[in-house]
């Protein structure tokens, strides 16, 4: 089982580069390092873990009678595939993971903190089953939580973990570094309540900057100058950003997002080559953080 899903994520980042005809697939598969047992492929093999990439990954393998050569029909779909995406990248980085420290041109940044607890959270995401575990925050006292976990975020690299506190009844993100003696909270999970919730984990951070989804969501206007306005182009702040006008000197984008702390800090990151047009509301906010900010450096 496991060399057929190795085969299956080989095939898939194979013909995302290029088509490939059956001998070409053979050759590449009988030299590549995920074939561990250098083991032979058949066409009839081939052909039956083709069908189990397909429904695996939810693509469409066809053979291109044009060109005599087997390809990616819905390549454009993947290509937005986040899951897919996470996959693929942790497969290419796996032949590289052995003998990375021998690469000193490969520089690599530090993974997020507490992903040990990813398995646990996921498993009792899948099992629908209440945890239990002691949460300290930064600005509060240690607390219990019983939580009934629905989805996880990769966010500024740290790892949340986002449902329902079962005693309180409220939705909750919790960051993973700050949670410990995580365990099942069996006094719940015996019971199999259909906990509810209306937590949709497409949805959720949808109109957010990040992991903070307080406050409504509005319509932004931001100046750009150059050169970060390139930048910007290349690497928007927020999936609703739109190029509104754009001029040799500066670049206006607008965003429909909440005004969040965590967005503020993004804008403040721009440093003098972003400013705020609209609303108002949010651009003397920025204002005021800036005033502040110069007192605290006027007093040092």
């Amino acid at each position: 089982m496991e060399s057929k899903y190795k085969f299956c994520v080989w095939l898939i980042d194979s013909l995302m580069r290029k088509p490939l005809n059956f001998l070409e697939i053979q050759q590449r598969w009988e030299q590549s390092a995920s074939n561990d047992e250098g083991a032979k492929l058949f066409e009839r093999s081939f052909n039956r873990y083709r069908r189990h990439a397909e429904k695996l990954f939810e693509v469409f393998i066809i053979f291109d009678k044009r060109i005599g050569k087997y390809t990616i029909a819905n390549l454009d779909d993947l290509k937005g595939n986040k899951l897919l995406g996470w996959i693929l990248s942790s497969y290419r980085f796996s032949h590289i993971a052995s003998d990375i420290r021998k690469k000193p041109y490969v520089k690599l940044e530090a993974a997020a903190p507490a992903s040990e607890l990813l398995d646990p959270i996921l498993e009792a995401i899948e099992e629908k089953t209440v945890l239990n575990f002691d949460y300290k925050s930064h600005y509060k006292d240690v607390k219990k939580v019983n939580f009934l976990p629905v989805f996880v975020k990769l966010c500024q690299q740290r790892w949340y973990v986002i449902g329902m506190n079962i005693k309180t009844g409220q939705e909750r993100i919790y960051a993973l570094e700050r949670i410990h003696h995580l365990s099942k909270y069996v006094e719940f999970s015996n019971q199999k309540k259909n906990y509810k919730h209306t937590i949709n984990p497409d949805e959720y951070f949808h109109h957010s900057f990040g992991v903070i989804n307080e406050g409504e969501p509005q319509l932004i206007s931001i100046r750009a100058y150059w050169p970060q306005n390139a930048y910007l182009k290349d690497v928007p702040l927020h999936s609703s950003q739109e190029l509104l006008l754009d001029s040799e000197d500066y670049s206006d984008f607008e965003l429909y997002l909440r005004p969040t702390y965590d967005f503020i800090q993004a804008l403040l990151a721009q440093r003098e080559k972003v400013v705020v047009l609209e609303p108002s509301s949010l651009k003397t906010e920025i204002k005021a953080v800036i005033k502040a900010m110069l007192r605290e450096y006027e007093a040092c």
